[in-house]
């Protein structure tokens, strides 16, 4: 649940562009402004008393959870769900909001694949606050889910460097 994937992102773009110094600065210069203040609304998420209260079923990060939280074979109870709710709305979209004008920002492919795997991990949280899947299925689609945005973010990274390299005379 961290900025990670906008660093990635940035990082792809910024780092394969090394060729090109102005496209290269313009998306460093992107991650310079932007980065901390949305690194500071993951850390309000996971500070947040809803967070907090859910953090022993679902951990800090989504791409690491351990195997007792993988194999968790507990639906969410109704105060879990609401708790989840809460979460998503009053924490977790504000900080996506902030991801995808940043990501807007650098190119469209990038705003493409965060809102992709926003709505794919919205999907997993209904599942789980509809008692669909249990604790364990949903850290570990999670998991699945950001490993998957990271691998795409790669990917338009490295795309976007092969354009970059094609325009050049």
């Amino acid at each position: 649940m961290k900025a990670i994937f906008l660093g990635i992102a940035l990082l792809a773009i910024g780092g394969c562009a090394s060729k090109t110094p102005p496209e290269a600065a313009r998306v460093h210069g992107i991650a310079a402004t932007d980065a901390p203040a949305i690194d500071a609304c993951w850390r309000k998420v996971l500070a947040s008393p809803q967070h907090q209260a859910l953090k022993e079923k679902m951990g800090d990060h989504a791409d690491s959870p351990t195997a007792a939280m993988k194999s968790n074979p507990a639906k969410a109870a109704p105060r879990e769900a609401a708790l989840l709710q809460s979460l998503q709305q009053d924490y977790l979209a504000p900080c996506r909001r902030m991801a995808l004008e940043s990501a807007a920002k650098v190119h469209p492919a990038i705003v493409a694949i965060l809102a992709d795997s926003y709505a794919r991990a919205d999907a997993n949280t209904a599942q789980l606050i509809n008692r669909e899947i249990t604790w364990g299925e949903y850290v570990s689609e999670n998991q699945a889910i950001v490993t998957h945005r990271r691998a795409e973010l790669l990917a338009a990274g490295e795309a976007m460097q092969r354009d970059q390299q094609r325009s050049r005379p």
